[in-house]
Parts: C-alpha cells; sequence; structure tokens
C-alpha cells in the first residue's frame, strides 16, 4: 500500500497533519469519510531507494547507543514519536536512519513502537521486539529499554572474536610461511635431491610432492581448496551438520567447558530479561530457545518448556539438562521458591559473564603458544625435509 502526507479537516473544522496508508487517494478518501473526517490535501510518499542500502547493518554498538538514548527520552517523558524522530536525525548510519524514519512513520499512523520495529527483523531481533511489546503493555517501557541497553551478549560476543582474532591471524600467516617456503625455497633444494641417486627419506618425498604440487598444479590446489571451504559451508548448513557441531562444542576438551559457560550465561541473561519486562514463562521459554545458537540447547529448552506446560516447576525441568551446573539449578529453585526467579537469574548471569570473560582471556593464553608450537613444528619438518638429504650425502661423501 501507499503512503500519504495527509492534512484532514475534523468535524471541527480543524486541519490536522497525518500520515496513512491506502491502497489509492480514492480509498484513502473514502476511508476518511467514514470515520467523520474530511481529506484536504494529500501527497504521495515516495519510497527511497534502496541501491545504496543493500546489504546495510547496524552493529551492536549503534544498537546499545540507540537504545540508551531512547529509554533516556522516553523516560523524560518525550512522547515516542519524537523521541524516534531525534534518533533517526542523530544517527549517521544511513541504512538505520532510514529504519528509524520507516519506525517513526508507523508510529504517526498509530501503529504500536513494537509492531513499526517488528517490520525490520535484521535490526530489531525477536528478543528486543517481544520485551518491548511487553514493556508497552505494562507501560514501562523505557525501564525495558534500560534492561535491554544493559544486556552484555554482544560484550561476550565482541570478547569471542577478540580472543579468536589473534590466533587466527597466526594461523594465516603460518600457513602463508608454509607455502612460500615449498614454493620458492624448497624447489631449490629439490632440483639437487633430484639428481641424487641414494634413497631419499620419506618425509623429503613427502615435501617434494607437495612443493611440485603447489608449483604446477597451483590452480587445481586453488580450486580444491574452494571447493573443500564450499562443502564444509554447505554442511554448516544443513542440520545433521549443526547438530554434528553444536555437539563437538559441547563435548570437546577446552571447547565445550567454555561453550557451556556462555550457554548458561545467554540462557540468564535472556529469560531474566524477559520475565522481567513482563513476558510469560512459556513464551519467554520459547523466545530464550530461539536465540541460543545451538540446535541442542534449543531442544533442551524446547523440552524445559514442555516440562512446565505440563505443570513441573522449572528446576524440576532443569534436572534433565547437563549443561546446567548444580548451582544454577539450586539459584532457579530458590527463586521460584521465594518469587523472585528473575532476580537469581540476573545474579547466575553475572557471575558466568565474569567467568566467561575469564575462560576467554585462559584460552587466549593458551591458545597462543600452542599455535607457536605448531608452527615451529611444521616449520622444523621442512627443515628436517631439506637437512636430512644433506646429511647423507655429507656422511656418502666420507
Amino acid at each position: 500500500m501507499a503512503k500519504y502526507e495527509c492534512e484532514v479537516k475534523d468535524s471541527k473544522g480543524e486541519i490536522l497533519k497525518t500520515h496513512l496508508e491506502a491502497p489509492n487517494m480514492q480509498e484513502l478518501a473514502t476511508r476518511l469519510s467514514d470515520k467523520g473526517f474530511y481529506l484536504v490535501k494529500a501527497t504521495e510518499i515516495k519510497k527511497k531507494s534502496n541501491l545504496l542500502l543493500f546489504g546495510g547493518s547496524v552493529s551492536s554498538k549503534e544498537m546499545m547507543i540507540f537504545t540508551t538514548q531512547l529509554s533516556t527520552l522516553v523516560g523524560a517523558a518525550i512522547p515516542l514519536v519524537e523521541a524516534v524522530g531525534i534518533m533517526a536525525d542523530q544517527t549517521t548510519n544511513p541504512y538505520f536512519k532510514n529504519v528509524l524514519e520507516s519506525v517513526g512513520r508507523d508510529l504517526q499512523s498509530g501503529v504500536s513502537f513494537s509492531t513499526s520495529i517488528r517490520k525490520h527483523p535484521k535490526v530489531f531481533n525477536r528478543i528486543y521486539c517481544n520485551m518491548c511489546e511487553a514493556g508497552e503493555a505494562g507501560g514501562m517501557l523505557d525501564q525495558v529499554l534500560q534492561r535491554l541497553a544493559a544486556e552484555s551478549d554482544a560484550e561476550i560476543r565482541g570478547r569471542i572474536k577478540g580472543a579468536l582474532m589473534m590466533p587466527v591471524i597466526q594461523l594465516v600467516i603460518a600457513v602463508l610461511g608454509v607455502i612460500f617456503l615449498l614454493v620458492k625455497i624448497f624447489p631449490n633444494f629439490a632440483t639437487m635431491f633430484k639428481k641424487m641417486k641414494t634413497d631419499l627419506p620419506k618425509v623429503t618425498e613427502l615435501m617434494m610432492v607437495a612443493s611440485d604440487a603447489l608449483i604446477q598444479h597451483y590452480m587445481l590446489c586453488a580450486g580444491g581448496a574452494v571447493g573443500i571451504g564450499i562443502l564444509i559451508f554447505l554442511a554448516l548448513k544443513t542440520k545433521i551438520g549443526q547438530k554434528a557441531v553444536a555437539i563437538f562444542s559441547l563435548k570437546a576438551p577446552i571447547l565445550g567447558n567454555l561453550t557451556q559457560k556462555i550457554a548458561v550465561s545467554r540462557f540468564s541473561r535472556t529469560f531474566c530479561s524477559l520475565l522481567g519486562a513482563g513476558v510469560p514463562i512459556m513464551q519467554a521459554l520459547q523466545i530464550t530457545a530461539s536465540v541460543m545458537g545451538n540446535p541442542i540447547m534449543e531442544q533442551m529448552i524446547a523440552e524445559m518448556a514442555i516440562g512446565v506446560q505440563q505443570g513441573n516447576t522449572l528446576a524440576s525441568t532443569l534436572q534433565k539438562v547437563d549443561v546446567f551446573p548444580p548451582m544454577v539449578k539450586k539459584m532457579i529453585e530458590v527463586g521460584e521458591n521465594s518469587g523472585n526467579l528473575d532476580t537469581m537469574l540476573s545474579k547466575a548471569a553475572d557471575f558466568y559473564d565474569r567467568d566467561v570473560k575469564e575462560a576467554l582471556d585462559g584460552l587466549t593464553a593458551a591458545i597462543t603458544p600452542i599455535l607457536t608450537v605448531v608452527m615451529g613444528i611444521i616449520i622444523g619438518t621442512i627443515a628436517m625435509s631439506v637437512f636430512m638429504p644433506l646429511m647423507q650425502m655429507s656422511a656418502s661423501m666420507k
């Protein structure tokens, strides 16, 4: 439907300005007439071109700043439509600006804030929309926005990316270094080794095969590497692949412990925020399950929701979930019995947030020397493939 900027006259003869949607101008006039208004003027609002905004995105930092400032404006009794307009004027992200202007037009048309932001799932996720809906219904939207702004899940994701950044860079440098040695350095020795009439060590023969393959069939090697990458990517998109990764991430020796802590922290923080915003416990469990990012955890929480629906307590359904440690189970049980479940979940989330940060720091400290050792082994293997034939040649000359 087209959007129109309208001037309408009410029964008292006063001119009002508003934004309305209708299939066409005639239908717009008819609808207004049925409601006792007279259409004075209407101008169709042309949709802005999205060519420059294609692929736009909003970062976690931008969302946090927007939510914090919006909660402040709403808490200061500034009308929501004006507050969104102020935020749209302030943002420097053209994509986000376009989204906020769209939300502002919906608000002017009488659409609720939660309904308007649901039209932009790329920017506002399910948790954000549901909590805002609960906040609007309870008259505490500013408090809900403050709670959303305080979410630390984005911070945890940022710390994970930061922890993995250096190891990934080291791994890339190691791979490029090995390719350089095999393509530029090793061939000089390989030419000499091929003229030797003695049997070469297996490691040298292996390096010669790898060097020849990289030099003579580099297109095939590059294509094979890309093909393997595509196959892995496609496999991870399947349910079987996602489940396999989920099981590995939860059961792996070092990674599993960290993954479980992150899962407990995310569950506690998300579930606590939803309950604190007034979302019913069944709906809160369903939403929390959908944002866990791990199909195994999603299935576990879905089974918990079924147990709660059957009349069981949340604490009793948790007894079957191995991912949650006894401390969290006990805190949830105490919270249910005392009527302070959201408070206990908030404390559990704070505890595991700190635990995750410490675990990430430890993982970063452990990965760096491990990669250094691996790089040393790889380079040492290449060096052995060069020096062993030279030592054999030297021994035969004596």
